[in-house]
């Protein structure tokens, strides 16, 4: 007689019923692992690059304002900061925009977020006591002002007019510095510093080592020509430092030193011929 079949409830057959060995569910544990490992770098790189392209359409746009105010005023750059301690970006209390949003009207500007680099809340040390509500970018400080220790009414009196490079010359870049009492970490600056002044606000490249720049011109470029900054015990010294080993790129009046010419070496026949020359002139002559 044949056996019957036995029923389970939902109308499966104790036949139909199979399980997952541990052994399975591990491999099937450890393929999900792989994929992930193999999909996330992808995943993360496309982000930065995502923030990136917006970095670069927010220093676009704020380079722009700095062009129209140059504009206004007779080709003067704004001031990177002023007797009332507002700077370019940010009012002294940090709670509102700065010189530029106040002279350059722009809704976009004033009430958005185009000062802010989309990478900064993620890597800069922010603290609203002293963070600007625009944090991000450093304006060029010697545009404004002939050495670090300036302050006003000691403006330099920069115009647009007078740059010997404005396809070379920063005005804005993705920038950072270390505070005391910061744990170490980059914080955010609203200033660029020179290469020769041995300080920071310094050029952040927080762009998967590119840092966001943009120059006189108008155009706006990812940079990674990296220079690092003076020893010291704050880390980040690959991440951390200069656009250039040299002023070149901050200095509106930067006039590079002439190189000297190498000096000519005659050919061996054209030196032949001179040596020939010379002897001719003060060898004795035959008497007539």
């Amino acid at each position: 007689m044949k056996p019957s079949a036995r029923f389970l409830p939902g109308g499966r057959t104790g036949a139909a019923l199979r399980r997952f060995t541990l052994v399975e569910l591990l491999v099937v544990i450890a393929i999900i692992a792989i994929l992930a490992g193999l999909l996330l770098p992808a995943l993360s790189s496309s982000r930065d690059r995502a923030r990136q392209a917006v970095c670069l359409g927010n220093i676009r746009e704020v380079t722009l304002m700095h062009l129209f105010y140059a504009d206004a005023n007779n080709g003067f750059f704004c001031p990177a900061w002023d007797a009332s301690f507002d700077s370019w970006e940010s009012s002294a209390n940090h709670r509102g925009p700065g010189i530029l949003a106040r002279v350059v009207p722009d809704s976009s500007a004033a009430k958005g977020r185009v000062f802010e680099c989309p990478s900064a809340k993620s890597t800069l040390l922010l603290n609203p006591a002293w963070t600007a509500r625009f944090a991000g970018y450093g304006m060029n400080y010697l545009l404004s002002f002939g050495r670090v220790s300036a302050s006003p009414p000691n403006y330099r009196f920069c115009r647009i007019q007078n740059v010997k490079t404005p396809s070379r010359l920063v005005i804005l870049a993705d920038a950072a510095c270390f505070l005391a009492g910061a744990a170490g970490r980059p914080s955010p600056t609203a200033f660029l510093y020179n290469p020769s002044s041995g300080k920071g606000g310094y050029a952040d490249f927080r762009h998967s080592g590119a840092c966001t720049a943009a120059f006189v011109d108008g155009h706006a470029a990812a940079r990674t020509d990296f220079t690092p900054r003076p020893a010291d015990s704050s880390g980040w010294k690959t991440r951390v430092g200069y656009l250039s080993p040299d002023d070149s790129l901050y200095d509106p009046f930067w006039v590079a030193e002439p190189v000297p010419e190498p000096e000519s070496v005659p050919e061996p026949e054209q030196e032949k011929n001179v040596q020939r020359e010379i002897r001719a002139l003060i060898s004795p002559r035959p008497e007539n």
